[in-house]
């Protein structure tokens, strides 16, 4: 599971992205060396051969509920694979609009609380449903920054066989561990 949700955009807009309302910094250094410290995981990685954007702060709680009532309260008839609940948010549970569905509140005060525990499948989900401008039509969640239709299993217990790299033109995504390293180091 992610510790908390960052998520990347290609966009060249203001810093606060008026589509998303992600505050977005722009990671330069192109071909910056990897890193090389002491014995560690990600020794040697953290090299990224071209600039881009990624949220200068964690994905809060206000930002969060919209995707969750988005993809929660919708007909029974109409709901959607692979998206959990965080682990941690601001959030409180409302009255829903479908029978049956789920929707959330943000407490107040919490507006601001960073999301955190959000597996990667429905963090995929959330960039595709940014991709597709927050629209509520099921295939905006399903397509755009990631397919769907390939998150699955191996049967053998041998891993999973979900799309793990962005599609090509994607306007939000969850970025690789060297855009990550990068960005948390430059």
């Amino acid at each position: 599971m992610l510790g908390t949700l960052a998520v990347l955009s290609s966009l060249s807009l203001a810093q606060v992205d008026p589509a998303s309302g992600i505050d977005f910094v722009t990671v330069g250094a192109v071909g910056n060396a990897a890193y090389s410290g002491p014995g560690n995981r990600v020794n040697g990685r953290g090299r990224v051969d071209y600039e881009y954007r990624i949220g200068k702060y964690e994905v809060t709680t206000s930002q969060w509920i919209e995707f969750m009532n988005a993809a929660f309260d919708r007909p029974a008839d109409d709901l959607l694979p692979h998206v959990v609940s965080p682990l941690r948010w601001g959030a409180t549970g409302a009255t829903p609009q479908n029978p049956g569905a789920r929707r959330w509140s943000v407490v107040p005060g919490q507006e601001m609380f960073a999301v955190g525990g959000v597996d990667w499948r429905t963090s995929a989900m959330y960039c595709n449903w940014l991709h597709n401008g927050k629209s509520l039509d099921r295939d905006a969640f399903l397509s755009g920054a990631y397919e769907v239709s390939t998150f699955g299993y191996i049967s053998d217990g041998g891993g999973f066989t979900d799309q793990l790299t962005r599609s090509p033109g994607a306007r939000y995504f969850i970025p690789s561990l060297d855009e990550w390293i990068k960005a948390a180091h430059y």
